[in-house]
């Protein structure tokens, strides 16, 4: 069931069948206005509403940098948080290229990793980030670090706290996932990028890179 701008009325107007099958049948089948890109939707709808939905049927979500395969949807849900359009479809980037670091600070460069995995997206003030990752370290207890910075409309650095860890014994790989929530995130287009660290030393290596990302208004 295809969406239709709805019809302006004035005084007097005549409601027809087909008027109120296009403008309120349809329309409410449909679930809320269907645009093909941002800037129509923005075109469309200059003054929008806090909760305002629209889908975005050929959305300019950049691809994810770094990844060997990546989740870009054709469409996109939108959704108007009083200040901006967030996207809140999950946008994910995945790489097979295997890294290492002896970093004590988080940093978004690997020995060996290429290029690194980032996902940019317009959020509220708040994201959801789920981490996967095959980590170890090769000294036991010290610990490998798999964490994600936020730059753009947002200047956010990677934490131990919302990170993934592996402190098993000495080079004992584990497959691992973890979601943290990001808050106090400046409205806008934020680019969520992947760090790495050791804890005490050793060698850190990741595989099976995976970040995804989830936009809250």
């Amino acid at each position: 069931m295809a969406w239709t701008a709805p019809s302006t009325y004035v005084a007097g107007a005549i409601l027809t069948a087909a008027s109120l099958n296009t403008n309120v049948r349809d329309n409410s089948l449909a679930g809320g206005p269907i645009y093909a890109t941002e800037a129509l939707r923005d075109a469309a709808i200059t003054s929008p509403f806090e909760g305002q939905r629209a889908y975005i049927t050929g959305p300019t979500v950049a691809a994810p940098t770094g990844a060997t395969y990546a989740t870009l949807p054709s469409g996109i849900c939108t959704i108007y948080n009083g200040s901006v359009w967030v996207c809140t479809t999950q946008i994910a980037g995945v790489t097979n290229t295997l890294g290492t670091t002896t970093s004590t600070g988080f940093t978004p460069t690997l020995t060996g990793g290429g290029t690194n995995v980032s996902v940019t997206i317009v959020t509220g003030t708040t994201a959801i980030v789920t981490q996967t990752a095959v980590l170890t370290n090769s000294i036991s207890g010290s610990g490998a670090y798999m964490g994600t910075a936020v730059s753009g409309a947002t200047t956010l650095a990677a934490s131990a706290e919302s990170a993934l860890y592996n402190g098993l014994t000495a080079s004992q790989y584990l497959l691992a996932s973890s979601t943290a929530i990001l808050t106090g995130l400046t409205a806008g287009t934020n680019t969520f990028t992947l760090q790495y660290k050791v804890g005490g030393g050793g060698t850190a290596t990741f595989a099976s890179r995976q970040l995804i990302v989830h936009g809250i208004a």
